[in-house]
């Protein structure tokens, strides 16, 4: 009688696991929230077997990795494992990782995280160990899930976001990374994440505007560039130069995991957005816009950034944020996606919040005190 473990993905963006979460701190049983660079904080996960047949003995293996759509075993860290005997109740189990886990500095905690279970009798076993450059990919496998969801404060805005697109070793990758706008946060999510307690509110689409570049940018109030439904004429020379390697991406999807791009699921397109107009075949243009031949047969019918990578490489792909038009108690859910050859590899999402007034200035007395 074969056991199936379970951890769940997130829906619609599977690299937002609710079954993931983080408690920082010294206290293991203290209240989710978001990591702080350089201090402490314990992981847990949610595991679940929803076979015919015990799976005691389940070992749930915890990593970080720096923020990538696709994660690639040998570019993760583990950071500990747990156990825990998975009965057949299908509600589940919660499970801690007892070895503290402490974010790195240089991505100010804003890492990606995974959780993977190795059961006996599992139906469907992945390998163990897992393979160096064995790709995690949380949709194919149920044991295996990933949590790629950051707050993002609007005072804090400054510095782009920096992500990785990894090529596999033995492959070249042609890769085309976008920007989705919309959704909501549940309740669990906003626990999840430590916003609970903030009484925020999903902002209306085009509120928060974000640069793409392959070359380091600013954000915040006034980053180089050019965002949605910003104009460009009369800038200088320079900066047109630097709009040229800036693309920002405007249609708001969702989609399985690893289905084809574009069909009858796409949302409303985004105030002030620019949609491509491309054919069914073609090259870059000019401003590095890919349309469906360049990227072997994927109709996007967008915008993005279009990212080529060496074998065993990475690229780095730089996200600065504005978030002028986000009014206090909003917050706005950014997706970046990165996409190869008609599917979604993965993404990386960020929830960016304008505080309401009251805890901007709470925040700002204990700053002071």
């Amino acid at each position: 009688m074969p056991a199936h473990i379970i951890i769940r993905d997130g829906s619609p963006y599977w690299w937002a696991s609710t079954d993931i979460w983080v408690v920082p701190g010294a206290d293991p049983n203290g209240a989710p929230g978001t990591p702080v660079a350089g201090q402490p904080a314990y992981l847990w996960a949610h595991a679940a077997n929803t076979g015919s047949g015990l799976a005691n003995g389940t070992r749930i293996d915890f990593y970080w990795a720096d923020p990538s759509a696709q994660v690639i075993v040998g570019t993760a860290n583990p950071i500990g494992s747990a156990f825990v005997d998975l009965d057949l109740n299908p509600a589940g189990q919660d499970v801690l990782c007892l070895v503290p886990w402490v974010p790195v500095v240089v991505n100010g905690g804003h890492e990606c995280l995974l959780a993977v279970a190795h059961g006996p009798g599992d139906s469907n076993p992945i390998p163990d160990p897992l393979p160096n450059g064995y790709v995690f990919d949380p949709p194919a496998h149920d044991q295996i899930a990933q949590r790629n969801i950051s707050v993002l404060m609007a005072s804090m805005l400054a510095a782009a976001m920096v992500i990785s697109v990894r090529a596999l070793p033995r492959q070249d990758k042609l890769a085309f990374v976008s920007v989705e706008y919309g959704g909501e946060l549940d309740q669990r999510q906003l626990t999840l994440l430590g916003l609970d307690k903030m009484d925020l509110r999903p902002a209306q689409r085009g509120a928060v505007q974000v640069e793409l570049s392959l070359e380091p940018i600013c954000g915040g109030k006034h980053g180089h560039g050019h965002g949605v439904g910003e104009e460009s004429a009369g800038q200088p020379a320079e900066q047109e130069q630097q709009q040229e390697q800036v693309l920002s991406v405007s249609v708001a999807k969702t989609y399985a995991a690893g289905s084809e791009v574009g069909g009858d699921e796409t949302l409303d397109q985004e105030p002030g957005a620019v949609e491509d107009d491309m054919g069914a075949a073609g090259s870059a243009g000019p401003d590095g816009a890919v349309d469906s031949g360049a990227l072997e047969g994927a109709d996007y019918g967008k915008r993005g950034l279009r990212v080529e990578v060496k074998r065993g490489t990475a690229a780095a792909v730089y996200a600065a944020f504005s978030a002028e038009r986000l009014h206090p108690g909003q917050y706005q859910l950014v997706h970046l996606v990165e996409h190869s050859q008609g599917k979604v590899l993965g993404g990386v999402s960020y929830v960016v919040v304008q505080p309401p007034r009251r805890h901007a200035e709470q925040a700002q007395q204990g700053e002071q005190a």
